[in-house]
Order: C-alpha cells, then structure tokens, then sequence
C-alpha cells in the first residue's frame, strides 16, 4: 500500500510540474460563461413523495444517492412507475448533476449509463453543448472547485435553505484550459481521491491492529477471579 501512496503522490507532483510548464505556454486561458458551455434542463416532474416500487420501470436519483466525492451511489435506487405524458428525459453517461440547494453546492458527474434512470425535480442536469471544447468531468470538478465554490457563495440565495437560481449557475465563469490540460487536471483529482481512500483505510486498519494489541495486553492481567 505504502508503495500504491508513493506512486499517486509522485504523479501529483507531475501533474503540477507539466501544468507549470503548460502554463506558460497557454498565458492566456480561454473564459466562457457556463450557459454556453452547457445547456441546462430541470429534472424530471414527480408529484408528491417517491416511493420505492419493486419492479418499477424507471429508477429515480435522489439527493440522498449522490455525494460530490464518491459520486453516484447506484445501489439502492428507488424505481418508481412512469406516470404522467411528459416522456423522460433518461441520465446517461456523461450528464452533470446540479445540487444547488441546502449548504452543500456541488455536482455529480453521471460516468456510466443508467439503465432507465431519471433525476428528481431537486437537481439541475448539464450537458454539454456539441462543439464546446470542455470535458464533463472537468465542469463537474470545476463546479465543486474553490473558484466556482466561492461564486456561489457570494451569489447564494435564501436563509433556511440557501439555494443558487438558475440564472447564477449560468453564469459562472468557467476557465477553458487545453482539452488535454483538462484530462491531467482530472486524473490528478481522481488519483487524489484514491489516495484519500487508500489512506483512510490504511489508518482503519493501523486502529485494528493497535485494538488487538492492546486487547492481548489486557488479557495478561485478566483473571477469572477478578471478573463480576
């Protein structure tokens, strides 16, 4: 494992020193506001509470089934039946899921196809336009980087539950680097999330280990005749 951290960590540094290369390279970054990157649709229209239907012809994500880390948690999505005329506008691979009410504002890139699975009213979904020279999943770490993070947090609305509008989310200023500065930018984000998880279970087991060992030095000063 020690051997997998060194070797992310290595690649990170790469990354920072071809982008400080690149940089000087490309000093003029390319700025294009959000609405002409991407077009901007609401999701699907379901009244009233979404309650599981085993066998149900469409699946439903939730607020509760994305997280801007880990992403699309696919298990465990409710399915519901189709009701209504409108005809579903169904996720698949490469649309940006929009969170853009309660503390946490974020996107979720959708990176696999779904089978039959639709988004609930509470999200905005992005695509992106044909032609526009952004990766999606650079827009989704874009979005949930500190730049746009502060935008939102000056532009953000309401007091019980802060909300972004529409307008504001098109109008973010989205920085174009190169398609291929683009790709290192995410692979690097991507290995950082490895080595996050990695690390986090490294210390999981590290605490196990030390319980065990602390547990057998118990067990040298316990008697049977000292227990209740």
């Amino acid at each position: 494992m020690q051997k997998i951290l060194t070797t992310l960590s290595l690649t990170i540094m790469l990354f920072t020193i071809h982008t400080a290369l690149k940089h000087k390279m490309h000093r003029k970054m390319k700025l294009e506001r959000l609405k002409n990157l991407a077009v901007l649709m609401a999701g699907h229209p379901i009244r009233g509470s979404i309650e599981h239907t085993p066998g149900g012809e469409m699946a439903v994500v939730q607020m509760r089934d994305v997280d801007p880390e880990k992403g699309i948690q696919k298990d465990g999505l409710c399915r519901i039946n189709l009701k209504g005329r409108k005809k579903p506008d169904y996720l698949r691979q490469g649309d940006i899921l929009f969170v853009g009410r309660g503390y946490r504002i974020f996107a979720v890139l959708v990176d696999e196809n779904l089978e039959q699975a639709v988004a609930s009213p509470h999200f905005f979904i992005l695509q992106i336009k044909p032609g526009a020279l952004i990766r999606p999943d650079y827009l989704a770490w874009y979005i949930n980087h500190t730049r746009a993070q502060k935008y939102f947090s000056s532009h953000v609305e309401g007091t019980a539950l802060p909300y972004i509008n529409r307008t504001v989310l098109e109008k973010l200023l989205v920085i174009l680097p190169p398609l291929q500065v683009q790709d290192l930018i995410v692979n690097a984000y991507r290995c950082s999330l490895r080595e996050k998880a990695l690390l986090e279970a490294l210390i999981e087991k590290k605490k196990f280990l030390l319980d065990e060992l602390l547990d057998k030095t118990l067990n040298h000063y316990d008697t049977h005749e000292d227990r209740l």
